[in-house]
């Protein structure tokens, strides 16, 4: 069987609609962009790990815990190491903000890498 250029599938640009008929490449590209904003999110975290602009809500604390602090005008950790810098009664003096969520912000702060204030150790 003899193929000339004027019908061969390769020659005619055929190949390329039947290699791509079940959207390989489609689906290919989509992993990708996925991929990629995974590693940009993984990014923009690694860079705010030491930062004090990093929001209060990622310290996991409780609801309550993290609007009572927002009430008290403190919307970031920087802020609230601030607050810590006037010991532990300067936080505690928040409105529904206690003694088992000051507990838990210190865990997580130093688990964040953050120095606390010698006030508040």
């Amino acid at each position: 069987m003899d193929t000339c250029s004027n019908c061969h599938p390769y020659y005619t640009g055929e190949a390329q609609r039947l290699l791509d008929i079940e959207g390989q490449v489609d689906r290919f590209y989509k992993k990708l962009s996925i991929r990629q904003d995974y590693v940009e999110k993984q990014k923009a975290k690694e860079e705010l790990k030491g930062s004090p602009e990093r929001p209060i809500l990622d310290l996991g604390l409780p609801n309550r815990a993290v609007e009572a602090l927002k009430n008290g005008g403190i919307e970031n950790v920087g802020q609230f190491l601030e607050k810590l810098n006037g010991g532990n009664d300067a936080v505690l003096a928040i409105a529904g903000f206690g003694q088992a969520s000051l507990t838990a912000a210190k865990k997580k702060l130093r688990s964040l890498g953050y120095e606390l204030p010698e006030a508040a150790a």
